[in-house]
C-alpha cells in the first residue's frame, strides 16, 4: 500500500475515534450542564420573587401565545415558553419569565419577577450579557434595574420616558428595556391565559 494512502487511512480512523469519544463526552456532560443551569435559574427566581419558598414551572404551549404576525407565530411554534411561578405554601407570590434583547455585545438575557396580585414588576435580574465592562455592564447595577420596579404591562418601558438610559450605554439600556417589555407582553398573556 502506498505510504500516503496508509497515512490518510490512519488519520481518518483517528478522526472517527476522536469524534466518537467527543460525542460520548458531550452526551454525558450536557445533562449535567443543563441541570446546573436549571438550578442557577431557579435560585434566580427566588431573587426576583422574594418570599417564595418553592418554584413551579408552568409550560405554555406555543398555540396559547397571542401573536399577530404569521412569521413570528412560526418561530413561536418551534418552542415552549417556560414561566416560573413562585409560591409560599398555597399562596402564589407571582411569576417570572426570561426576556431577551439585542445589546451592543450580543444578546442580553433578563429574568423578571411579577407580583401575582398587582401585575407589577417586583425585580429584574440580568442573567447573561457580553456588554462592554465599565459601560454596558452597568445594566447590572441596582440603580438601573430598580427603575423597572412597580411598572406594569401597560407601561411603555421606553428609554427617556419611563426608563433613564445609562450614559454611554444606550444600546445596552435599550436591550434590557426591550427584553423586559417584549417578555412582559408575552409572559403576561400566556400566564393569564394559562390560569
Amino acid at each position: 500500500m502506498n505510504e500516503s494512502v496508509r497515512m490518510v487511512v490512519v488519520l481518518a480512523i483517528i478522526a472517527m475515534v476522536s469524534a466518537g469519544i467527543l460525542a460520548q463526552v458531550y452526551e454525558v456532560t450536557s445533562e449535567v450542564i443543563e441541570e446546573n443551569a436549571a438550578r442557577a435559574l431557579e435560585s434566580s427566581v427566588y431573587e426576583v420573587l422574594p418570599g417564595s419558598t418553592a418554584v413551579n414551572i408552568v409550560r405554555v404551549s406555543p398555540h396559547d401565545l397571542v401573536v399577530d404576525e404569521p412569521k413570528e407565530m412560526r418561530e413561536k411554534e418551534e418552542r415552549t415558553t417556560l414561566i416560573y411561578e413562585g409560591v409560599d405554601g398555597e399562596q402564589i407570590i407571582g411569576y417570572a419569565f426570561v426576556g431577551e434583547g439585542n445589546g451592543y455585545g450580543g444578546t442580553v438575557r433578563v429574568l423578571v419577577g411579577v407580583d401575582q396580585k398587582t401585575d407589577q414588576i417586583l425585580n429584574v435580574k440580568i442573567l447573561d450579557h457580553a456588554e462592554t465592562p465599565g459601560l454596558g455592564s452597568r445594566i447590572e447595577e441596582d440603580g438601573f434595574r430598580d427603575q423597572f420596579k412597580g411598572k406594569s404591562v401597560q407601561d411603555p418601558l421606553q428609554l427617556g420616558e419611563d426608563i433613564d438610559s445609562i450614559s454611554g450605554a444606550t444600546v445596552s439600556s435599550r436591550a434590557v428595556s426591550e427584553a423586559v417589555r417584549s417578555g412582559f407582553d408575552q409572559a403576561s398573556a400566556a400566564y393569564k391565559g394559562g390560569n
